[in-house]
């Protein structure tokens, strides 16, 4: 009966093949789960080519393979004479296949927003919890340079307002004492920064932009966590009717 079950595909067969890895699949994986477990450690040597290939049974030109990739995702880095490194810190290289997987999803304007709310949000939160007088600083530093160029070239120069926009979104990243959180905020950025440059060119844009930094940034100052979060909500769906209204016009 169980024999007949499996011809006819009522249940799943426990002797089919699950899909094998490649040889540089496997390698690239066997790197990854060794920095999870901690068997790899930032800054560390991988053994060579060689030693690679005999302990993991793996062709010298897998191993080749498998290094280029992990190189191209910033987490090795091969040195010419002296051997190949696992990178002391990340980069921006790590998430360039997470931001491509994002593109290419196409996620609709409702998940964009929430998504851009929902991480911001809990910025804020931690920025009132863990901000130091320095990280504060910081982000008055960038409205001031804002307002500084929209005094000194008006609103025509949009490359310089756009960057404004995103170093004062970075530092509200920074400010949030999370590595992971900051990095992963990055990310978004870069995804996010096309539609900031799209709305810039409504003039009236750039001195909206300043006044919601400055009160954010005052919501901050003072740690009242509710009216950050009011303000983030406001400037976020802000954002959202001003790309919308700046894509029907295009």
């Amino acid at each position: 009966m169980v024999q007949e079950d499996y011809k006819n595909n009522t249940i799943e067969d426990p002797f089919k093949s699950a899909k094998r890895l490649s040889a540089v699949e496997y390698v690239v994986n066997t790197i990854k789960d060794a920095l999870i477990e901690n068997k790899l450690q930032p800054g560390e040597k991988i053994p060579s080519e060689l030693e690679l290939s005999k302990r993991l049974s793996i062709s010298r030109g897998s191993i080749r393979e498998a290094m280029k990739i992990l190189s191209a995702f910033g987490i090795v880095d091969i040195r010419r004479g002296e051997g190949t490194f696992i990178v002391r810190s990340g980069n921006k290289a790590m998430l360039d296949p997470l931001l491509f997987s994002f593109i290419l999803s196409k996620p609709k304007m409702k998940e964009i927003v929430e998504l851009r709310e929902l991480i911001e949000i809990n910025i804020v939160q931690l920025i009132v919890k863990n901000a130091d007088q320095e990280d504060l600083e910081r982000i008055n530093n960038d409205i001031k340079t804002m307002e500084k160029s929209i005094k000194e070239n008006g609103m025509d120069n949009l490359d310089d307002l756009v960057q404004c926009d995103l170093a004062f979104h970075r530092s509200l990243g920074k400010a949030s004492k999370n590595r992971l959180i900051e990095k992963i905020y990055d990310f978004i950025l870069d995804f996010y920064s096309p539609s900031f440059k799209t709305i810039y060119k409504n003039k009236e844009i750039g001195l909206l932009g300043l006044k919601d930094h400055k009160r954010i940034y005052s919501a901050l100052v003072k740690r009242d966590l509710q009216e950050s979060i009011k303000l983030i909500k406001k400037s976020v769906e802000e954002w959202k009717h001003l790309v919308i209204s700046s894509t029907e016009q295009s």
